[in-house]
């Protein structure tokens, strides 16, 4: 096998070479990312796949290692530091990837060969750290081997810490805190938001399918634009994408949208649109007679909104894009909007299984440190707000601390502030999406009005 000596102290090669392009090294170097350079996991593994050009089967099994791996990390941990001297946080840290993806294989993954696990992961420790560390990565791995179950399984819940599992069980309740955990296989679906005015749901299922006969491809319950998708590979290359017929967006995500409910001919304010994910939905639901401004702090997301208008055949004059921190100011924004969606900040703990890395990031006291950012953007959006008009309030995240607790603030700032009930909500008027419901993430919906005749 090839060794690259340019790998460096970094790691990545970006050369393609026998061990640098197999399915088992282009995981490790992902999980290196996510854990040791902060990367997010989903596009640190588009972009690993992308240089790598792996075919839909290894494609597939690459995905597997990675969120099995970062899903079962906490206990992947404990078993290799019984077999290490010395600390896995001193332990060098491709050397630790490495260790890391095998132990997945060896103890998760049935179809994995123990020698051909093994023997790679040595060959990929020694190409790029030389040999004591291979010697060690043999020791280790053939330890583990000797303990392999009978008869490997993926994990069948999320690893979490005892923290924010108990936090989980206190906001949800014993039931919907089990589904959370436990129901959904890793990595989740892809979701598709299908452009139902231009082309039948099924039409495009079908038409995707036949593209990609191994691809699984069902309806989402929770919105009627909604495809769930496995196993067709990048969703760029699928049939209809050039032509503007879908876009890439989570089940819950396309729900938010549809909780809005834009009329054609409003005015309407995404408050914090990011790249503009469910600003183009907003553009479409209001029409050419209605307008859509998108509002976020980082203006380099905002210039992503362009082109994606571009690619759904809206004009961009139909969105308005403007750079504002709302926690210091609104400034060239007027008050007057018919509906404003605040898909606030958070700790994003709600999408665990599509971003399992969340769970070595976030900490005990985050939820109540977004908490302040979320009530300051919520009162600064509620002035912007016509009277009478609908806010309605998202978050990515299961915790009272960044919904409930954050929408009694709000209340307790003026009378004219009331709660409006939604569609699917529970007793205190929050929707609670999860996949209790469907294959979908976690989050927390709820809208607010201001009363005209008590507005201060």
């Amino acid at each position: 096998m090839a060794c690259d000596r340019g790998i460096g102290h970094r790691l990545v090669s970006r050369r393609r070479l026998p061990a640098a392009g197999s399915p088992r090294a282009v995981a490790a170097r992902v999980i290196h990312r996510v854990t040791d350079e902060g990367a997010f996991a989903a596009r640190a593994l588009d972009a690993e796949l992308a240089r790598a050009g792996l075919d839909p089967r290894a494609h597939a099994a690459v995905t597997e290692i990675v969120y099995g791996t970062l899903r079962a990390l906490p206990r992947l941990d404990a078993v290799l530091q019984r077999h290490l001297r010395e600390p896995m946080d001193r332990t060098d840290s491709w050397t630790r990837a490495v260790l890391r993806t095998a132990a997945y294989q060896l103890l998760c993954l049935r179809s994995a060969a123990a020698h051909a696990v093994v023997d790679e992961s040595v060959a990929m420790v020694r190409c790029a750290r030389g040999e004591p560390l291979a010697r060690l990565v043999n020791a280790v791995l053939r330890r583990i081997a000797a303990e392999r179950p009978e008869a490997p399984r993926p994990p069948d819940e999320l690893a979490l810490p005892e923290w924010l599992e108990a936090r989980l069980h206190r906001a949800l309740g014993a039931e919907r805190a089990d589904r959370f955990i436990h129901a959904r296989p890793a990595p989740p679906p892809l979701g598709l938001a299908v452009r139902t005015d231009r082309i039948e749901r099924a039409e495009l299922a079908q038409r995707i399918r036949a593209a990609h006969p191994q691809s699984e491809v069902r309806d989402g319950t929770l919105s009627l634009r909604a495809l769930l998708v496995r196993r067709a590979g990048d969703p760029r290359r699928l049939p209809g994408y050039a032509e503007g017929l879908f876009a890439v967006q989570e089940q819950g995500a396309q729900h938010v949208v549809d909780l809005v409910d834009a009329r054609p001919g409003e005015r309407v304010l995404d408050a914090c649109a990011g790249h503009g994910g469910k600003t183009v939905w907003l553009a479409l639901a209001v029409g050419p007679r209605g307008s859509v401004t998108a509002l976020d702090v980082d203006e380099r997301k905002l210039e992503r909104i362009g082109p994606e208008l571009d690619r759904f055949g809206i004009e961009r004059a139909r969105v308005r894009c403007v750079a504002v921190d709302l926690t210091v100011g609104s400034g060239p924004l007027r008050p007057g909007f018919d509906r404003i969606l605040l898909d606030a900040p958070c700790t994003g703990l709600g999408t665990l299984h599509r971003r399992p890395e969340l769970a070595l990031r976030v900490g005990p006291d985050d939820p109540l440190r977004l908490a302040e950012l979320q009530r300051a953007l919520l009162r600064r959006a509620l002035g912007l707000l016509r009277p009478g008009g609908l806010l309605v309030y998202a978050v990515c995240s299961p915790l009272p601390e960044e919904c409930a607790d954050v929408l009694e603030a709000a209340l307790g700032t003026s009378s004219a502030v009331r709660r409006v009930p939604l569609p699917g909500s529970d007793e205190d008027g929050i929707v609670r999406l999860g996949p209790w419901l469907d294959d979908v993430d976690a989050y927390q919906v709820a809208a607010l009005t201001v009363d005209a005749a008590t507005r201060a």
